[in-house]
């Protein structure tokens, strides 16, 4: 067997089959980011390689940009981030005003900053073991978490790309705040557009009109429920849509999904969502991880996300990716409790050594 053929099943045709697995069958779970970038990785290797036989200065042309990117990202990606988080927070007060969940990028560059001191204070110290292994510690954590954000960003992109295959059985439209306690937001306008558009693009390529869930309780300061400030929007644009359900218990997006699987057990008299074609409309932002909350109860959902303001994105992705860290966080910890080990085991190893 020759390297070309080893390498283009080890490096293509393995990531390529998992990769297709888990977007198809797994979406919502991060290993689908992991083995796209994979993919995209071996694939630029191979273009490169294989420009190199034709002329040498095109691949190095190709590679360049490659390069200059992970030197970046390498060198200056932690100063980069700071700097854009700063950024990103004054734009953010200054259009949002100010609230707590504003804060959230301040807060992860001041953490980054603390993060940074802290290795310096370390390196300073670095002669003594248990220094070493506390900043092993540190360091490993740390590339651990900002690797799982960047995988929770690009399987987030790729689950809001996805196409929608088939004829759609039931809009999940997720609920969110109202304005003055009865008035839908913009933010929640557009989870509903976008399931309008679905609908339409149903209604008009399959001959088919899904079933639309409007799903949201009535929070204490509110006047009436997040479903029925929905279905006014609805009614005061006059969308012309078929059967559409409000689902008004719910006090959270778990809530949002396994309610409207009972309103559409009370309905339609199906069991549950098991093999129905299900998509959820929120936020491009947030559908992620309500498609991981519906995974974990046990609905396979596909999902269609609203375009978000740019400048409101990183405070929503930092928000979302905290709440899917507290989703998943047994795996985490036990990642965390391997890596404790192993900061143990080679602090062991340098106190036999000395």
């Amino acid at each position: 067997m020759g390297l070309g053929l080893i390498w283009f099943i080890i490096g293509v045709l393995m990531p390529l089959i998992c990769f297709s697995y888990w977007m198809y069958f797994r979406p919502t779970s991060l290993w689908t980011g992991f083995f796209f970038i994979m993919l995209a990785g071996f694939l630029y290797i191979t273009l490169i390689i294989q420009l190199e036989r034709v002329s040498s200065q095109l691949a190095i042309a190709v590679a360049m940009p490659g390069v200059i990117f992970l030197a970046i990202v390498g060198i200056f990606g932690l100063f980069t981030g700071v700097v854009a988080l700063f950024w990103n927070e004054r734009v953010l007060l200054k259009r949002e005003g100010f609230s707590l969940s504003n804060l959230l990028p301040l807060l992860v560059a001041l953490g980054l900053i603390a993060f940074q001191v802290m290795v310096v204070v370390l390196a300073y110290y670095g002669h003594n073991p248990y220094v070493i292994a506390f900043s092993m510690f540190i360091s490993m954590c740390f590339s651990y978490v900002i690797s799982v954000f960047f995988f929770y960003l690009i399987t987030s992109f790729l689950y809001n790309v996805f196409p929608t295959f088939g004829k759609v059985d039931y809009i999940i439209v997720l609920g969110a705040g109202l304005i003055d306690g009865e008035r839908v937001t913009p933010l929640l306008a557009s989870r509903i557009d976008v399931a309008v558009k679905l609908f339409n693009k149903q209604k008009n390529k399959k001959n088919h009109e899904p079933t639309i869930i409007l799903s949201g309780g009535q929070g204490p300061d509110e006047k009436i429920s997040e479903a029925q400030a929905m279905m006014n929007y609805i009614v005061d644009k006059n969308y012309q849509l078929g059967s559409v359900y409000l689902e008004e218990k719910s006090k959270n997006t778990k809530e949002n999904l396994q309610l409207s699987e009972a309103i559409a057990y009370q309905k339609d008299n199906i069991k549950n969502f098991n093999r129905k074609n299900i998509v959820i409309a929120s936020n491009n932002y947030h559908i992620l991880r309500a498609g991981k909350l519906a995974y974990q109860s046990g609905i396979f959902a596909r999902g269609i996300g609203a375009k978000t303001k740019f400048y409101y994105l990183p405070t929503a992705f930092i928000r979302e990716y905290i709440g899917y860290l507290a989703l998943t966080k047994k795996r985490h910890l036990i990642i965390f409790g391997c890596i404790f080990f192993i900061s143990l085991l080679m602090l062991a190893l340098q106190l036999f050594v000395s």
